[in-house]
C-alpha cells in the first residue's frame, strides 16, 4: 500500500482503545495525527502528533456536545488538520460532526470514515432527542465515505434499517492486535473446581449477581475470577458483593494485550455475557473478551439471544445457554465431566487463530481499502 496521511478524531485521546487503534494505524506505515478531547483531570496526551481541542467530562453528553460546538466554531477559522491529509477516521458521532466541519474549510481532498463501535443509548431513544440525533447521524453518514463497525449485529439491527444509501458499512471485528497469534497461556486441569473468568469492562450487575449465586450454591466447586475496569456507576455495590463471597475474587485491571497470556492461564470458562441495556448495544455487540479468551482456547459461556451467543454457535464452540439464570448454568456445570470439558477445549483449539487475532498485514489491507474510498 502507499504511504497514507491519517487524521484520527477521537472523543478521549487517552482512551486505551483509541491508543490501540492509533498504534495499529502507525504500524501500517501511515502517518497518524490525533485530534480530540481529553477527560477532566487526565494526564497529558503522550502521542507525538496530536491536537487537543479541550477537556470534557465522562458520561456527560450535554457538556461534551457543548464543547464540540465550541470546537466547531473555532475550526471555521482555524484548520486543525495537517497538510496533505488523505483519510480522516472519526470515532463516534460528535467526532464525525467535527470531521465534516474540518472538510468544509480544508482545501484538501480526503475521505471521511465513521468508526462506530458502540451504539450509545441516546441514539436509540424513542423521543425527540433520539430522533434528532439519528437524523443528524444519518445525514453525516450519507456525506461520508464509509462506516466501520465491529459486529454484524450493529449492521443488521442499526445501520441497515437506518438506510444510509450507497455508503459502505465495513465490518472490522475487535480482534486481538499487538501480540503473537499463538497464546502461551497454560491450559487448566480438566477437573473441578471449575473456574469462570469474567474479564474486561465489568459493568453488568446482572451477570455479577448470577455468578455470585452460582458460586454460592456450588459451595466452591465453581469459582469466579474477575479482572478489569469496574464501572462503579453501574455496580455501586461491587465490593460488597465480591467481599461477601469466598468463591468470588477480584484482581484489578490488566494490561491489554500484554497480560492476556497470564490472566487466561488456568481458567476453564470465559464469561462473554453482557446484559447491560438489554435489547440495545450489548445485545448486538461482540464483546472483546470473546477474542481474548478465544486466542487462549478458553471455553466461552454465552447467551443464545445475544450476538456473541450466535457467534459461538456459528463456530460450534462453547456453552450456549438459553436463559441467563443461575439454574441454567448450574445444570450445565454440575454435570460437567473431565472428558466433556476436554472435548469443549478441543473444539475451541480447532478454530483458526485468525478468528481471534489481527496482524499488521490485515491492518494494511484495511487502510488500503479505506484509502480507495476517497
Amino acid at each position: 500500500m502507499n504511504h497514507v496521511n491519517i487524521c484520527y478524531f477521537a472523543h478521549d485521546l487517552n482512551d486505551a482503545a483509541v491508543k490501540r487503534r492509533a498504534a495499529m494505524l502507525m504500524d501500517t506505515g501511515s502517518d497518524v495525527h490525533l485530534v480530540g478531547f481529553v477527560r477532566e483531570n487526565s494526564e497529558p496526551v503522550s502521542f507525538a502528533s496530536c491536537t487537543v481541542l479541550g477537556r470534557t467530562h465522562n458520561a456527560r453528553f450535554i457538556h461534551r456536545s457543548a464543547r464540540v460546538l465550541v470546537s466547531a466554531a473555532r475550526m471555521l477559522v482555524r484548520n486543525v488538520l495537517p497538510t496533505h491529509t488523505q483519510l480522516v477516521l472519526a470515532r463516534n458521532i460528535e467526532m464525525l460532526f467535527l470531521a465534516h466541519v474540518s472538510r468544509l474549510i480544508s482545501r484538501e481532498r480526503f475521505a471521511i470514515v465513521y468508526e462506530c463501535l458502540d451504539i450509545h443509548p441516546l441514539m436509540l431513544n424513542t423521543g425527540l432527542v433520539g430522533r434528532i440525533l439519528r437524523a443528524l447521524e444519518r445525514r453525516l453518514i450519507q456525506s461520508s465515505n464509509a462506516v466501520v463497525t465491529s459486529s454484524p449485529g450493529f449492521v443488521r439491527e442499526y445501520f441497515t434499517p437506518m438506510h444510509v444509501g450507497n455508503v459502505p458499512v465495513i465490518l472490522v471485528e475487535n480482534r486481538v492486535y499487538g501480540v503473537s497469534t499463538q497464546s502461551s497461556s497454560v491450559p487448566p486441569i480438566s477437573d473441578p473446581p471449575w473456574t469462570i473468568a469474567m474479564y474486561g469492562a465489568i459493568r453488568c450487575r446482572k451477570s455479577l449477581l448470577l455468578l455470585d449465586e452460582v458460586a454460592r450454591i456450588s459451595n466452591g466447586t465453581i469459582r469466579v475470577v474477575i479482572r478489569g475496569k469496574v464501572s462503579r456507576d453501574q455496580i455501586p455495590d461491587f465490593d460488597t458483593i465480591v467481599n461477601s463471597n469466598p468463591w468470588l475474587s477480584y484482581h484489578g485491571p490488566y494490561r491489554y494485550p500484554d497480560d492476556l497470556d497470564i490472566i487466561y492461564s488456568g481458567v476453564h470458562f470465559n464469561w462473554t455475557i453482557d446484559m447491560l441495556w438489554e435489547g440495545q448495544n450489548p445485545t448486538w455487540s461482540l464483546v472483546n473478551r470473546i477474542y481474548e479468551g478465544g486466542r487462549s482456547g478458553v471455553v466461552p459461556i454465552a447467551l443464545r439471544s445475544l450476538e456473541t451467543g450466535r457467534y459461538c454457535e456459528k463456530l460450534g464452540i462453547g456453552i450456549v445457554i438459553d436463559t441467563a439464570e443461575a439454574k441454567s448454568l448450574l445444570h450445565v456445570l454440575s454435570s460437567m465431566t473431565p472428558s466433556v470439558y476436554a472435548d469443549l477445549r478441543r473444539q475451541c483449539a480447532s478454530v483458526p487463530s485468525k478468528q481471534w487475532t489481527m496482524d499488521t498485514q490485515s491492518a494494511r489491507d484495511l487502510v488500503s481499502q479505506l484509502q480507495e474510498l476517497s
